[in-house]
C-alpha cells in the first residue's frame, strides 16, 4: 500500500512539473493567455501590440482599504513588455498579486506622495518581491519632501 501511495504521488507530481515546464515554455509577459483558456475576462489577458499600453485601475479607493476596493494603485503595461506602477495604496497588493505578473517584471514604482493612501503596501510589495523571488532591484520614485528627511529617498531607503 505504501509503494502504490508513493507511486501515485510521484506520478501526480511529474504531472505538475511537466505542465508548469509546459507553461513557462509558453508564456509571454505581452501576450495574453486565450480567453477560451480562463473561461473568463481577466486584464492582460489579451496581446498587446509593441505600440500599445494598457492602463489597469488596482485601486481606486479611499485611504482606508475596504473590501472591494484598495486605495490608489494604477498599473501601467507597455507593449515592449515595461511595466510600471503609479502609487501603492493601502490594500492595492492583493489586487496586483492576483495579476500574477512576475514580480521581476514588476520593479519600477512611482509615488504621488507620502500618504498611506498612495504608498501604504510599499513595505508589503517589497517584501513579497522577496518572497517571490524577485531577482531585479525595485525602484522607487517620488517626491522629495518639504526637507530631504521627509522625501521619498530616506522613506524607502530601507526598502
Amino acid at each position: 500500500m505504501k509503494l502504490k501511495n508513493s507511486l501515485t504521488f510521484l506520478a501526480g507530481f511529474a504531472a505538475c512539473a511537466a505542465l508548469l515546464v509546459l507553461v513557462a515554455a509558453t508564456w509571454s509577459p505581452t501576450k495574453g493567455v486565450p480567453e477560451s483558456e480562463l473561461g473568463v475576462y481577466y486584464p492582460g489577458s489579451e496581446d498587446l501590440k509593441p505600440d500599445e499600453m494598457r492602463i489597469v485601475a488596482l485601486g481606486t479607493g479611499m485611504p482606508s482599504a475596504r473590501p472591494k476596493q484598495a486605495a490608489a494603485c494604477w498599473l501601467v503595461e507597455l507593449g515592449n513588455g515595461d511595466k510600471f506602477l503609479f502609487d501603492l495604496g493601502s490594500g492595492c497588493h492583493e489586487r496586483l498579486a492576483a495579476q500574477k505578473i512576475p514580480y521581476d517584471f514588476l520593479d519600477k514604482v512611482f509615488l504621488g506622495h507620502l500618504h498611506v493612501d498612495h504608498m501604504g503596501d510599499l513595505p508589503t510589495f517589497w517584501l513579497g518581491g522577496t518572497v517571490m523571488n524577485r531577482l531585479t532591484p525595485l525602484r522607487v520614485w517620488g517626491p522629495s519632501g518639504g526637507t530631504p528627511e521627509y522625501g521619498t529617498a530616506p522613506d524607502t531607503r530601507s526598502t
